[in-house]
């Protein structure tokens, strides 16, 4: 298989995947608490990190770890929570809308404390995508007049850990 099919065929699982997720939270608040729901995530999600990553563990330095713990307090400890806790007011469809400002989150975070540079075309696209998310949630907030958008909160601090957490990874 040549490496191009290969990376479109890791792009459709993993969009499956991610598009999946916020439908089956919703779903799983049906028989779980929000805490249940955001603990079953971490769990599953260590182990299939701890068994694909378990030789890299031994090559980090004590420096390292500390980046990794807050890396993943910002990642994958917080958000599985408040994604959980917010769904419980608010629709799927308007929790992953509201997601969508991750890489506008990541842009300012990297530039205010990472010392992030771009170019045109990222400032571009970066403008696009908050353009779209903006009419998206605007139609969303239109349509579901009787959802507690205050719970909105959880989904824009989770998506503020995914983008200090890029920049952690990426610096």
């Amino acid at each position: 298989m040549k490496n191009i099919d290969q990376k479109w065929i890791y792009l459709i699982i993993l969009s499956f995947i991610w598009g999946s997720s916020f439908i089956l939270i919703k779903r799983s608040l049906v028989g779980y608490t929000p805490l249940q729901v955001g603990g079953l995530r971490i769990v599953f999600a260590s182990l299939l990190l701890f068994v694909l990553g378990y030789r890299s563990l031994k090559t980090l330095s004590k420096t390292d770890w500390k980046w990794v713990v807050i890396a993943g307090l910002c990642s994958s400890f917080f958000p599985p929570f408040f994604f959980a806790l917010a769904q419980t007011e608010i629709s799927s469809g308007i929790t992953s809308i509201l997601n969508s400002v991750a890489p506008l989150f990541t842009t300012m975070v990297g530039i205010a404390l990472f010392g992030l540079a771009l170019k045109g075309r990222q400032v571009i696209g970066v403008l696009i995508g908050l353009f779209g998310t903006v009419v998206l949630i605007a139609a969303g907030m239109e349509n579901n007049t009787d959802q507690n958008y205050w719970y909105a909160f959880f989904i824009i601090f989770s998506a503020l850990g995914y983008a200090f957490n890029i920049n952690i990874i990426k610096k």
